[in-house]
């Protein structure tokens, strides 16, 4: 399994509902395409008629050829159904692991059997396991899926099937980044719940006989629907097969909206809640906010550039916020699919040298102001800054949309430890020499949250600040730092650092 040098997270959820006998599935595979740039490991649907659940999943991107999507409409029937792009950011990576791993989830106790897509990150999955264990024996596999649907399913169980009883009982006891929807097989139901925090985004829409939930908005406009509303944090909707909706806040909590959806992992078009502006309108404020921060490193640029895609509103919004000119000459090409994210480092770095094309001319002898949405590990940056050295730039400052991450990401982004985090390891200025710039410029807290256009207290920046908005992430974050300086390295110390035993 190759993945990418790219930045990954949990997955994308997307649920649907049908109050007719209309076959959803067109609905659900388009919703699911739409959200494939937040998973691009596995894919899943799973659909309920009288017959059952029906469900079909693999590895690797959402099929396009129609006569594989044909096969999939002709085996998925029936007017509720759930699906899921997963990137796997618990439990192992080889092929085994992934298979194993795979959303939606169906898993069955005392008669109940339930489907279940998230995501997020389940922060204690290690302790729950262990309770977990003892009710229902061996897990079948290592992701965390199955801890949080094995919670929901027992907790059920102790409340007599009450849902909102039930979900209440796992937003207490379940800590981490969940947005999830869910179907019932044994009530013939549908729901949809989110932590405490809202950690990780959750949309919805309905028509007069539609219901449809997705982690973002672009997956609704596909299917037509113009209005949206957003799950709350610590709220539980659900929807009848004969389309009354329920809406009930069974926990309250402290909103911690992840800012990093912002910089980089949702699409541009998406408008996440708490914000009435698509979120390449936010970007495009976050690269004046940088001109404003560094407004002398603007004196006697030639060009802008941006790097990668994500970038691109970025070098927009600096372009017309200063003047300056913008060129694309940095291109992606589009039919380089292979992913080499969790791969062996020359695996990686052959992908990431063919993925970027770097147009020499329109460089050569110019002064350059290069647009990144953030800095993780700096393998992509460095690459494509030496390609921008080859091509004859007199010298490349690089603008951060993002402020430089220092730690490790427990919520569901694929950046948890700290060793592979480079802003933990080195100063900007460090970080110029090592990437070959000649100054790297990050974001300030300040201007990423004036940005938004959200407040601080209500976003998560742990990443940023150290400061983790649950108590067990903390204390795991805590710990690990401090046995970070005195530890040698070992086998342990690569683990993802809420995999870690301690």
């Amino acid at each position: 399994m190759v993945l990418s040098e790219d930045l990954s997270e949990a997955c994308g959820v997307f649920g649907v509902i049908s109050t007719t006998k209309e076959d959803i599935f067109r609905k659900m595979y388009w919703g699911l395409l739409s959200l494939n740039h937040r998973g691009q490991q596995s894919y899943g649907f799973v659909t309920l008629s009288k017959g059952g659940f029906h469900k079909k999943e693999d590895l690797n991107l959402i099929p396009t050829d129609p006569r594989e999507v044909e096969v999939l409409a002709s085996s998925l029937r029936g007017n509720m159904g759930i699906a899921n792009a997963r990137y796997a950011t618990s439990g192992g990576t080889g092929v085994r692991h992934l298979q194993g791993g795979k959303q939606p989830l169906v898993i069955s106790s005392h008669g109940r059997q339930i489907a279940i897509s998230y995501n997020g990150n389940i922060v204690n999955a290690a302790k729950l396991r262990k309770t977990l264990h003892r009710k229902f024996g061996k897990f079948k596999t290592d992701a965390d899926t199955e801890v949080l649907a094995k919670q929901i399913l027992l907790s059920l169980e102790d409340n007599s099937g009450n849902y909102e009883k039930a979900v209440g009982e796992v937003l207490d006891k379940v800590e981490g980044a969940y947005s999830a929807v869910l179907i019932d097989s044994l009530d013939e139901s549908f729901y949809a719940f989110r932590d405490i925090r809202g950690i990780r985004p959750f949309c919805f829409s309905h028509s007069s006989s539609l219901f449809a939930f997705a982690s973002e908005t672009p997956a609704l406009d596909i299917n037509g629907f113009r209005d949206y509303d957003y799950v709350d944090p610590g709220e539980l909707i659900s929807v009848a097969r004969n389309g009354k909706m329920t809406r009930s806040t069974v926990r309250k909590g402290q909103p911690a909206m992840c800012a990093f959806e912002f910089a980089y992992f949702s699409r541009p078009d998406s408008v996440l809640n708490g914000t009435n502006r698509p979120v390449y309108k936010i970007r495009e404020e976050f690269a004046r906010s940088l001109a404003r921060t560094y407004k002398k490193k603007l004196d006697g640029i030639d060009l802008i550039l941006s790097m990668p895609e994500t970038a691109d509103d970025a070098a927009y919004g600096l372009h017309e916020f200063t003047g300056l000119p913008w060129e694309r000459a940095v291109r992606k090409n589009r039919y380089v699919t292979r992913r080499a994210f969790i791969s062996g480092k020359g695996e990686r770095d052959d992908v990431i040298d063919k993925k970027v094309n770097i147009v020499p001319s329109l460089v050569r002898g110019k002064r350059l102001i290069v647009m990144e949405d953030s800095i993780v590990r700096g393998d992509t940056s460095k690459a494509n800054i030496a390609k921008l050295n080859a091509g004859g730039a007199t010298s490349v400052d690089l603008f951060v949309t993002f402020p430089r991450i220092t730690n490790p990401c427990l919520y569901g982004v694929d950046m948890a430890t700290y060793k592979e985090l480079i802003g933990a390891r080195m100063t900007p200025e460090e970080i110029a020499e090592w990437l070959g710039a000649d100054s790297v410029n990050f974001q300030t807290i300040e201007g990423l949250v004036s940005s938004i256009g959200i407040d601080q207290k209500n976003l998560c920046l742990a990443c940023v600040t150290g400061e983790y908005p649950s108590k067990t992430a903390q204390q795991i974050a805590d710990k690990i730092r401090t046995l970070q300086k005195s530890e040698p390295k070992s086998q342990e110390s690569e683990k993802r650092v809420y995999e870690r035993n301690f």
